[in-house]
């Protein structure tokens, strides 16, 4: 073999044999998995039949320990190529080549291109990090694995070195060797073809050398299909021909890979038979006497082994696996865990775990059941969900859907999901029952769902971008072409759609009928309920937490990656309210928070030129598409921080200390935490069957901790966001009450929606089935078990029914909507941006929605002009760019009224109230209160810093500049001017319930601790003794000030 090498040898004949050292074959060294070498068709991909294939790719990874390696080939495919014999008999126009990969060119019986597909795949083969034992191939992949085994056999096993057997999947041998098979043998592999054979070849011509003399001992499995067009079954037999005792196996199918489980055992069983015989292949040529029975060809002497072949080997033999790290760190694999678990309960039915996980109690295990409790996941996790129309609603399957299922595979990456996911497509059926044209269109859809979520989970935004395609017609789009095709092809396998009396059953309910007023009256207890509870956790001093259950936890513990939703009708606001919340941010992963002119919906300032990113705005509906993500600076809630006790600053003076803040503080001296924003799509009545951006825009709901509703107060817009003229005397559409109350019901509608339709589940698995579907809206199960029992006891005692969820069949529609009401409720507790306020019609709207708070789930509303302080904020960036500008003579941008109001913070910070996370505040040292030295990175790189036009923002609103921020340079500096140690820098936001040993993991994830936990020490107040605190102790605000200590000593440990 050539290894990493190949090219040279390429580029010249051989000449000379290798001479290698006689070493035994380590060939069933069970050191590391054996793999097999997939090659995919004409115009198709690797990625492509690999997902095709998935199920047998699962049988022989867990069977037999072989794992598949499928590459693209390295030709695209091109519309003037000659159509290769797989090609033959295609029917309608062809499909768009710009993705399709082909193995070579044909012209006439060359194929153009061969000799560097088989050098890719050599320097494949001979790569360290694999061990290849064998070879499949599909049509025109088959055609190359053929070319191969004949190449192996030829060298005598030099080439692809250990081959043991390979499988041929609508595979053809009824044609000629192509003609520059010949030179590829002669120029490149002299050197390691027997004499005989060599001699026949200088002697010979291309057209005149008869490869059929050469018969190919390399076990082979021959399957075809009964029914295939493309490769008839003689074709497939006449290969057979090469091989000496090949297996067949025959399925009734058309041209694809059949993958039902009798094929599967098919593939296992005779992998089996190869590794148990252990044949060793010959790799002296059997030259065939009778060409009509090749077949029953023996080899008379034993085979005779090429000195080479040694040397070829003896690479295989001394490779070093240097498998890739696919484990993730703590903190990732707890968010691929949650999304996994989330993912599970959301789609029960369509949820499939393909990686491998083990039972924490065997005894007791309960196979859906995929929370941690009850089994330990194995790294990299891989999943896949079945894709199907929503249950309950009308689809024309026939016509919309493919003819048989289809599923989205998924495997997440170490660092997903900062990074994206793998995806591909698992399904069973052929080119003309779902082309590679849809395949191709279906995943670019998902991909562009998974890069606008990039940095969050997205999974399931991706099962909806999918499900969007099928419904919108995508599939229908892209077979116009092969349609009748695709409908013989249906007959010919006897498949017929599922019956509309069929499809109809998953829509049934099996809850008690409700009136319309049973409903409304369910749905407001459930509201009392929530604020019940919200009173409750908000007035429970931090030091309770450990007692309660999970009304203050989150579940598992960690740094809590803040996100607020911005919700509310097209066009009430919430680009503009983003845009001044982030100062024109719009992260998408981006990183920095910088300004950026490649954005879409850029905003150009009234003749200064500059152009500044943003979401994007207009007073129509659906500006927004897709979400706005990006990072906002928010004031700290009331007495969050050490300095809001009484004298707590008074004291920082006395002993000389700076306090000092990594992002900065507002007009008020409070600290500014950066928390996610997300301005999701427009929202519509009937978002929840899927009507406008509905099914995305609910998705997008639950990455958010807390909701902001964005409210048209003046009243000036109808529920659909168009806008209502001033002499419109419609008073009931622009009251903005209705709007709080028809938004909250598509939440509600939409969480029920899900419930109802697989309430049959619910009532077979009992409460926890439902608990466990409440905690796939990413929360945890105390959580939910924490409203249910609250539900309970508030029916207990209005209506006297006791212990209600033993009794789930007695469950009627007012039940159900009770509960997700209350659910919702503390789940997605919501404050109210009072939008507009400088119209005049917005007066007398928000005093009446501030005189009836609490309402519709709404606990608290902020009167403000979004506009207004987007203007604000669109100046002063202006301003800033234009002195970073290098053009000495800038147009000056226009005048605007320089005040902030700051009604958007004080928004902001009313939402996160709702849901506090536990700030902490990491120290080296409990006198000075310096910061870790290692938090210099953090308080200078950090994506959710503010970059330089939001700080002069900051300033001109009468705030301060981040700690580390210099003026003068305009830049983050690890040393400022008076390179002062300024007191409690940096905090970190925990989910509430976390412990000490979280804090501690997640300062050690960010590059800020080392080694291992020793002890901590901890205090509630700037001056207070520090007390020793347990590495299991809950973190509050009575030890939120805290000092680490690991078995990595640094200076500040020395002290």
């Amino acid at each position: 073999g050539r290894g990493q090498q190949g090219k040279k040898h390429h580029e010249s004949p051989r000449s000379q044999p290798r001479n290698a050292p006689n070493k035994k074959s380590q060939f069933h060294s069970p050191k590391r998995r054996k793999k097999i070498l997939l090659l995919h068709g004409n115009r198709q991909t690797g990625e492509l039949l690999l997902g095709r294939l998935d199920k047998a790719r699962q049988a022989l990874a867990r069977e037999l320990a072989l794992d598949i390696i499928a590459p693209d080939a390295p030709h695209l495919y091109s519309d003037d190529d000659k159509l290769d014999y797989d090609d033959m008999n295609r029917v309608g126009p062809a499909v768009s080549t710009r993705w399709q990969r082909t193995w070579w060119h044909r012209k006439e019986n060359t194929y153009a291109g061969l000799e560097k597909s088989i050098s890719m795949l050599e320097d494949t083969w001979n790569n360290d990090d694999h061990e290849f034992v064998a070879i499949m191939g599909f049509s025109q992949g088959s055609r190359l694995a053929h070319i191969i085994s004949m190449l192996h056999t030829m060298t005598n096993g030099v080439a692809f070195p250990g081959l043991k057997c390979v499988v041929h999947f609508s595979g053809y041998g009824d044609c000629p060797m192509p003609d520059n098979f010949y030179a590829l043998l002669k120029n490149q592999w002299s050197a390691d073809i027997s004499s005989s054979i060599l001699m026949k070849l200088n002697d010979s011509v291309s057209q005149n050398y008869n490869f059929e003399d050469v018969q190919i001992n390399v076990p082979s499995l021959h399957v075809m299909g009964e029914s295939d067009e493309l490769i008839p079954l003689q074709s497939s037999e006449a290969l057979m021909k090469w091989y000496i005792q090949p297996t067949q196996h025959r399925h009734p199918g058309n041209h694809f890979v059949p993958v039902k489980k009798t094929d599967i055992q098919r593939y296992l069983q005779f992998f089996n038979d190869v590794e148990k015989t252990n044949i060793t292949p010959s790799y002296q040529p059997t030259m065939a006497t009778d060409n009509n029975n090749r077949t029953a060809g023996n080899v008379a002497e034993p085979p005779t082994i090429s000195p080479h072949y040694d040397e070829a080997i003896e690479k295989t033999e001394n490779r070093i696996s240097t498998k890739s790290n696919t484990i993730p760190d703590e903190e990732h694999a707890q968010a691929q865990i949650d999304e996994v678990t989330a993912l599970a309960q959301i789609f029960p039915t369509e949820f499939c775990l393909l990686s491998k996980s083990t039972p924490n109690d065997p005894g007791n295990f309960d196979p859906d059941d995929y929370f941690e409790e009850n089994r330990t996941y194995e790294h990299p996790i891989k999943h896949s969900i079945l894709l199907q129309p929503q249950d309950g609603l009308e689809q024309n399957e026939e016509q919309l859907w493919p003819p048989t299922d289809i599923s989205l595979c998924i495997q997440y990456p170490a660092e997903y999901p900062d990074v994206s996911p793998m995806i591909s497509l698992i399904h069973e059926m052929n080119y003309l029952e779902f082309s590679l044209q849809a395949s191709e269109v279906l995943l670019d859809e998902v991909r562009k769902s998974m890069e606008e979520e990039l940095g969050m989970p997205c999974v399931m935004g991706m099962v909806y971008a999918a499900r969007d395609f099928f419904e919108s017609g995508g599939l229908a789009s892209c077979t116009n072409s092969t349609n009748s095709t695709k409908a013989s092809s249906l007959a010919e396998k006897n498949e017929t759609p599922e019956t509309e009396e069929q499809s109809s059953l998953s829509s049934l309910t099996l809850l008690r009928p409700s009136n319309a007023a049973r409903i409304k009256e369910c749905n407001d207890q459930g509201l009392q309920v929530a604020c019940a509870m919200l009173g409750r956790a908000q007035s429970v001093d931090d030091e309770e937490v450990v007692t309660m259950n999970g009304t203050m936890a989150e579940g598992k513990g960690g740094i809590w990656k803040y996100t607020i939703g911005l919700v509310g009708k097209p066009s009430a606001g919430k680009s503009t309210f983003f845009n001044a919340a982030t100062a024109f941010a719009r992260q998408r992963g981006e990183g920095g928070g910088e300004v950026r002119c490649e954005d879409k919906g850029v905003d150009e300032d009234g003749g200064s030129g500059i152009i500044l990113g943003g979401a994007s705005m207009a007073p129509h509906p659906f500006t927004t598409i897709d979400p706005n993500i990006g990072y906002c600076l928010i004031p700290a809630p009331a007495g969050a921080c050490p300095e809001d006790e009484e004298d707590g600053c008074a004291k920082l003076i006395q002993c000389g200390l700076t306090l000092g803040s990594s992002h900065g503080r507002d007009s008020k001296g409070r600290w500014l935490i950066p928390v996610c924003l997300k301005d999701v799509a427009g929202l519509v009545p009937g978002a929840y069957q899927g009507r406008g951006r509905g099914n995305k825009f609910l998705d997008d709901l639950t990455d958010s901790q807390v909701l902001i509703h964005i409210v048209d107060a003046s009243g000036s817009s109808d529920e659909e966001g168009n806008k209502i003229s001033s002499d419109d005397s419609r008073d009931d559409l622009k009251n903005p009450l209705n709007d709080l109350e028809w938004v909250r019901n598509e939440l509600v509608e939409w969480v029920y929606f899900n419930l109802s339709s697989k309430w049959d589940s619910v009532l077979r698995k009992g409460q926890q089935r439902l608990i466990g579907m409440f905690s796939g809206y990413k929360q945890s199960q105390s959580f939910t078990y924490d409203v249910l029992t609250a539900v309970e006891n508030f029916v207990k005692e209005k209506e006297g029914r006791d212990n209600i969820f033993d009794d789930l069949e007695a469950f009627d529609e007012g039940d159900l909507h009770r509960l997700v009401s209350a659910f919702l409720g503390m789940r997605f507790p919501m404050a109210l941006a009072l939008n507009k306020n400088d119209i005049p019609s917005a007066t007398q709207y928000i005093k009446d929605i501030e005189s009836k708070l609490p309402i519709h789930g709404a606990h608290i509303g902020i009167g403000l002009s979004a506009h207004s302080e987007m203007e604000f904020i669109r100046h002063h960036l202006t301003v800033a760019i234009k002195s970073s500008s290098t053009d000495p003579s800038p147009s000056q941008p226009k005048v605007v009224n320089e005040t902030m109001g700051g009604r958007v913070w004080d928004c902001l910070q009313s939402a996160i109230s709702l849901r506090e996370p536990q700030l902490i505040f990491p120290v080296n040292d409990m006198r000075t209160y310096e910061p870790l030295p290692n938090m210099t990175n953090y308080a200078t790189r950090d994506i959710s810093l503010p970059n330089h036009g939001f700080i002069s923002c900051i300033i001109a609103a009468g705030g301060s500049a981040p700690s580390q921020w210099s003026s003068q340079r305009k830049l983050y500096s690890p040393s400022t001017k008076s390179d002062a140690k300024h007191a409690l820098r940096d905090v970190i936001l925990m989910k509430p319930g976390s412990k000490v040993e979280d804090v501690f993991l997640g300062l050690k994830g960010m590059g800020a601790l080392e080694g291992e936990f020793v002890r901590a020490e901890g205090a509630s107040r700037i001056g207070e003794n520090s007390k020793p605190v347990s590495k299991s102790e809950i973190v509050g605000r009575h030890n939120r000030i805290l000092r680490i200590m690991t078995t990595k000593r640094q200076v500040w440990q020395q002290k």
